[in-house]
C-alpha cells in the first residue's frame, strides 16, 4: 500500500461537503417539521451544537467503522489500520482537522515536510492515510 496524495485528500475533503450538506438539510426539515413552520434564528447555540455534531459523527463514524469517509472512497484513499482507532483517536483526527482546516489547510500542506509524509491528522491519531487504488496495489 502506498502513500496517498495531497491533492486526493483534499478532492475528499471537497466531495464531503456533499453528504455534509443533505445531513444538514435533513435536520433543517425536521427542524422545521418538529416546530410546525417556525424558523430557528439564526445563529442560534443549540442548532450549532447539532450540527457540529452531526458532522463529527459523520466523520468519526465512517474513520472508525471503514477507515474512509465517502469523499475518500471516491478518491480511494483510507486511514491504514483503522480497526485499531479508538473515539479518542477519532476524536483527536477530528479536531486536528478542524484546527488545520483553520489554518488554510496547514496540517494537510505540513506533510511535504515531514519525512514520513504524515499529515497534523495522521500524527494525532498515529494512524495515515494510504491509497488503495488499483495502480497503487
Amino acid at each position: 500500500m502506498y502513500k496517498s496524495q495531497l491533492w486526493k485528500h483534499l478532492a475528499a475533503l471537497v466531495y464531503d461537503i456533499f453528504p455534509i450538506l443533505a445531513l444538514f438539510l435533513t435536520t433543517s426539515l425536521i427542524l422545521i417539521l418538529f416546530r410546525q413552520g417556525q424558523e430557528v434564528q439564526p445563529r442560534t447555540f443549540w442548532l450549532q451544537a447539532i450540527l457540529f455534531l452531526e458532522v463529527f459523527l459523520y466523520f468519526a463514524y465512517s474513520w472508525k467503522l471503514g477507515g474512509q469517509t465517502l469523499g475518500m472512497r471516491a478518491w480511494k484513499i483510507k486511514i491504514e489500520n483503522h480497526q485499531q482507532l479508538t473515539w479518542p483517536d477519532v476524536t483527536w483526527r477530528f479536531l486536528v482537522g478542524i484546527f488545520s482546516t483553520a489554518l488554510l489547510g496547514l496540517g494537510w500542506w505540513s506533510r511535504r515536510f515531514n519525512l514520513n509524509n504524515l499529515t497534523w491528522m495522521d500524527m494525532a491519531c498515529k494512524q495515515r492515510v494510504i491509497d488503495v487504488s488499483e495502480k497503487s496495489k
